[in-house]
């Protein structure tokens, strides 16, 4: 999508609904646990032009389970415009991994497998934009929004049988979204809404593959390419007095990122460069919180 066209969408929208008037000014904070599980793949070739093989080494990192808390702040000025703000920080408790190796094209004739612990690690997430809301009745709002998009995860590749093994694997993400909020209220204490949302992202991992000699450390080698996603985010709120409100939410987050540069930094002081074949990762969400709307 023409990234032009993406910064002026809220403006467009905003436009439609700029006769409406100044209302009272409008504040929400909500706070909460949530809890994540993330699958994540990479891939390399043996060469620039992707081949030799076409896939020399594959990583995956399965059923990554990490458990943290979450802050949210939303600010109406006005009907027509609307600031928010998320963020997110999670601690790694479970997840595993494998790590493989080929000497053929198409995952053919392996030279290497191994699977490894991966229960230890971090996740970030943040946005932070602006909206503008427009009131379909006064039970149904859809918000159209532009946030800045961050998203930093660390995995680890640890052995039960090798406790000196601890490498390291840092994804980061960051990039713009859209998205397309709708709300209804279902009666006076049930409200819900649907978020649907896409991100472009410039994608950078560095690696520290710690026990590979002919590796440079803590810098072993780093992949940069660009990719998109698409995030769809299901709440339902229910009223407990006049300020505070209970929230459950669930939501489904993929990533694909395309083909790139992987540099492999060597103890000779030459660089490698190689295919990154890019990389996927499908996140699944579910918080508990509370919210105060003033």
């Amino acid at each position: 999508m023409n990234t032009k066209i993406v910064f002026l969408l809220p403006f467009f929208f905003l436009s439609l609904n700029f006769h409406a008037q100044t209302q009272k000014k409008e504040l929400t904070l909500e706070t909460g646990t949530i809890f994540n599980v993330s699958n994540f793949d990479w891939s390399i070739a043996g060469n620039l032009k992707g081949n030799s093989p076409n896939i020399l080494s594959e990583l995956k990192f399965n059923n990554i389970a990490s458990l943290g808390y979450y802050f949210k702040g939303n600010y109406t000025p006005v009907t027509c415009l609307k600031f928010s703000i998320f963020f997110q920080q999670n601690k790694v408790i479970n997840g595993n991994g494998s790590d493989i190796d080929y000497k053929e094209d198409n995952r053919t004739n392996p030279t290497f497998e191994k699977k490894f612990r991966s229960n230890k690690g971090d996740f970030m997430l943040f946005k932070g934009g602006v909206g503008t809301p427009v009131h379909l009745s006064t039970k149904v709002t859809i918000t159209p929004s532009l946030f800045y998009y961050l998203t930093k995860q660390k995995f680890y590749i640890l052995s039960n049988q090798m406790e000196e093994l601890r490498s390291t694997y840092r994804a980061n993400m960051k990039g713009i979204e859209i998205s397309i909020e709708g709300n209804i209220q279902l009666n006076k204490i049930i409200y819900s809404s649907l978020t649907i949302s896409h991100h472009f992202v410039d994608y950078k991992a560095e690696a520290d593959w710690n026990l590979i000699d002919v590796f440079k450390h803590p810098l072993s080698f780093s992949q940069t390419s660009k990719g998109s996603g698409l995030e769809v985010n299901a709440l339902l709120e229910g009223s407990i007095s006049r300020v505070f409100s209970i929230i459950v939410s669930g939501s489904l987050n993929t990533t694909t990122i395309r083909k790139g540069t992987d540099t492999s930094y060597l103890i000779t002081g030459n660089d490698v460069l190689t295919q990154f074949n890019g990389a996927k990762n499908i996140l699944y969400g579910l918080g508990v919180g509370i919210r105060a709307s003033f």
